[in-house]
C-alpha cells in the first residue's frame, strides 16, 4: 500500500513539473492539451487507477472484517452467558448445601449475601423528600436517600426493597 501512495505522489509531482513547463510556454489554458500531455508523458492515470483498486480491496477487507467482528462478538456474548449460567448453578449448589466457601486447587469460591436492592414501583408516588432539584429538564430521584430510608425501615410509597441476593466470587491462584 505504501508503494501505491509513493507511486501516485511521484507521478503527481511529475505532472506538476509538466504543468509548470506548459505554463512557461503559455499553453496551460488549453485543458484538453494539458490532460493529454499529462496522460501521454506520465503514468499518473495508471497510478490513480491502481490506487482506486487498492481502495476497493481495502473496502472489501473492511466489510469482511466487520462481519467477522460481529460473529466474534456474538460468540463472546454466548460464552459470557454460559459463564453466568455455570456460576448460577454453582451458587445454587452452594446454597442448597449451606456452604459459603470452597477451597479448590484452582481457586477459592466464596458466597456472600448482598444487601437488598432498591425497587421503584411507581416514581409518581415517591415523596418530594427523595427528589434532587435540578435546573432542567426535571428533578432527579435521590436513590441513595431512598435506599437509606427503606433500609432504616421507613415506609416509602412507590418504592421497596428486593430480598437481596447472593454473590459468588471466584479467586484464582
Amino acid at each position: 500500500m505504501a508503494e501505491v501512495d509513493f507511486h501516485v505522489a511521484r507521478q503527481a509531482e511529475a505532472a506538476k513539473r509538466l504543468l509548470a513547463n506548459l505554463r512557461s510556454q503559455g499553453v496551460d489554458d488549453d485543458q484538453e492539451l494539458v490532460a493529454d500531455t499529462i496522460e501521454g508523458e506520465t503514468t499518473l492515470l495508471e497510478a490513480i487507477r491502481t490506487a482506486l483498486d487498492e481502495i476497493d480491496e481495502c473496502e472489501i477487507q473492511i466489510v469482511g472484517l466487520k462481519a467477522k467482528e460481529d460473529a466474534f462478538s456474538d460468540r463472546r456474548v454466548r460464552l459470557e452467558k454460559r459463564v453466568d449460567r455455570i456460576k448460577a448453578t454453582i451458587e445454587q449448589a452452594m446454597l442448597a448445601t449451606d456452604q459459603v466457601n470452597f477451597k479448590l486447587p484452582t481457586g477459592t469460591l466464596t458466597l456472600t449475601k448482598r444487601a437488598p436492592g432498591l425497587i421503584i414501583t411507581n416514581e409518581a408516588d415517591i415523596p418530594a423528600d427523595f427528589w434532587i432539584e435540578q435546573e432542567r429538564p426535571a428533578p432527579k430521584l435521590d436513590r441513595k436517600a431512598l435506599l437509606k430510608a427503606l433500609n432504616d425501615k421507613i415506609p416509602v410509597q412507590g418504592a421497596g426493597l428486593d430480598n437481596g441476593s447472593y454473590s459468588l466470587s471466584l479467586r484464582r491462584k
